[in-house]
């Protein structure tokens, strides 16, 4: 499971009644795990920054003087959630030396990342809150087109460097990469469930295939 466990024990102050760094950083840490699961177990209406208090243990005080508001809460909670994810994304292992083996290998690792059942619950969860702060989700999209491609980015320029593929637009090739690969089987996910395992194995090869025959060297 991506999401992070809920952390025991009483919280421990340091001189004066304040927490050391050490301790705030870890009443963060519970605060944004226990608002994630909130967040899933009940949506966005029904959460209340007390309910979150409680389940984290985390005065309301230290929340609001980190986040205004439950918008700003809710963000924080999926950036984080987001976060986790990069850094699988970032610890998978060395790819194939061939770009067509590398690229799908890659490619199911992104998608069985999008594809788990907290994932696709935050994100459908996330597209229903959106219209509640749609500038603080334009902030986070923005954010995701900026910093959430980054390790594709660097996989199609490793390939790019070996002369594989052609990489014009690193930004604009690393979201159609995304897309032909994650994007759709994302979407079904969302609204009707996801594919069986062949049809899903079937769509990814055929992307990957699709989207190399549009960057492939031509030398190769």
């Amino acid at each position: 499971m991506t999401l992070e466990p809920l952390e025991q024990g009483t919280f421990k102050r340091g001189r004066g009644g304040r927490p050391t760094q050490v301790e705030a950083e870890r009443r963060h840490r519970s605060l944004l795990a226990a608002a994630t699961r909130l967040f899933l177990e009940k949506g966005w209406e029904a959460t209340s920054i007390d309910e979150i208090s409680r389940r984290s243990g985390v005065a309301k005080r230290f929340i609001y003087a980190r986040y205004p508001d439950k918008a700003a809460l809710f963000i924080g909670a999926v950036e984080r959630f987001r976060e986790t994810l990069i850094g699988e994304i970032q610890a998978i292992g060395p790819l194939p030396d061939d770009v067509d083996a590398g690229l799908y290998a890659f490619a199911r690792r992104l998608l069985d990342i999008a594809l788990r059942p907290e994932s696709v619950a935050l994100h459908r969860l996330f597209i229903a809150a959106a219209t509640h702060f749609p500038d603080l989700a334009k902030a986070f999209v923005e954010r995701g087109r900026t910093h959430g491609l980054d390790e594709i980015k660097s996989v199609l320029g490793h390939y790019a460097e070996s002369g594989a593929i052609k990489l014009g637009d690193p930004q604009l090739t690393a979201e159609q990469f995304f897309m032909l690969a994650v994007g759709i089987p994302q979407r079904m996910a969302l609204l009707i469930g996801r594919d069986p395992p062949a049809e899903e194995e079937r769509r990814l090869r055929a992307a990957i295939a699709l989207f190399l025959d549009g960057c492939r060297s031509a030398r190769l």
